[in-house]
């Protein structure tokens, strides 16, 4: 019985989720605590591509790497560079769409309610959405099925790599105002299985990873096709639920954002409530 209602409740909250309207796009460049871009988020957002951009450069050239093997053809073999990539992608947009609002917000009578939500805004959240999601996922996957002692070094390119990118998002998903549905699930599903066909080809044309092994991953070993499909399978099941977990997430946020706005507006009204009031001239007969 008990299961029987939870899978009611569930099944309500999906239909409430697939009837939301798309945000608006103001949401999309401006933070979580104000209604308009100040310098300091301008600043921010492009800091965070400078960040990205670090990434990017450590990764390819093995900045920070003990033992860099200089094989940079092998960069866009693996799920950890797609991710970086797609964050520096993500974050360029960011920056760009932060800095046409605050030019356009010095506008008289702008109204940020009358931005479109058209295809770069479009492209911004998504690929912010499948950004955060596939940087927690290569956090946890990284450490807790890839990492081996005896061949990936504890180096500073490694933390960079697989800790602070996640964390990095974590941190800018509860700045930001970009909303996270559950009904989206399918974006970063879709690049992780467009990933797991890519591992195919490249298995069969006969691609090596950095060590020279016949596989890019040690658990995605098409040599053993029922173990690694398993595998696949697994890694599809945990996508969709770390999505359902970044929504919390967002969820959280915005309740927090929420609480403070109203903690802020009822000691505005204590403050105004306490002035006292402006005392009346005697009048002189």
């Amino acid at each position: 019985m008990v299961s029987k209602l939870w899978c009611q409740e569930i099944g309500h909250r999906w239909r409430q989720a697939a009837k939301q309207e798309p945000p608006q796009a103001r949401v999309l460049s401006e933070p979580k605590c104000q209604s308009y871009v100040a310098i300091w988020y301008l600043y921010y957002r492009w800091i965070i591509f400078v960040v990205w951009a670090a990434f990017v450069i450590c990764s390819v050239f093995e900045f920070g790497s003990y033992k860099p093997l200089m094989q940079y053809e092998k960069w866009p073999i693996y799920l950890t560079n797609w991710d970086i990539a797609l964050g520096f992608i993500q974050a360029l947009i960011g920056g760009i769409l932060v800095s046409k609002r605050w030019q356009l917000q010095k506008i008289s009578g702008f109204d940020p309610c009358n931005l479109k939500l058209e295809s770069t805004e479009r492209l911004y959240w998504f690929l912010y959405v499948v950004t955060t999601n596939m940087a927690i996922g290569v956090t946890v996957c990284y450490w807790l099925a890839v990492y081996n002692p005896a061949i990936h070094q504890m180096d500073p390119l490694n933390i960079m790599m697989h800790v602070c990118n996640s964390v990095l998002m974590l941190i800018d998903l509860f700045v930001t105002n970009i909303p996270f549905r559950l009904r989206n699930f399918w974006w970063c599903l879709s690049i992780v299985m467009f990933y797991v066909i890519f591992s195919v080809i490249y298995y069969l044309a006969g691609g090596l990873d950095k060590y020279g092994c016949h596989y890019i991953y040690k658990i995605l070993d098409w040599k053993k096709p029922m173990r690694t499909s398993l595998v696949c399978i697994g890694g599809f099941t945990f996508v969709t639920v770390l999505h359902c977990i970044t929504c919390l997430l967002a969820n959280i946020r915005d309740r927090i954002y929420r609480k403070i706005e109203k903690i802020n507006k009822s000691v505005q009204i204590n403050m105004t409530n306490d002035k006292p009031l402006p005392e009346k001239p005697t009048e002189v007969v």
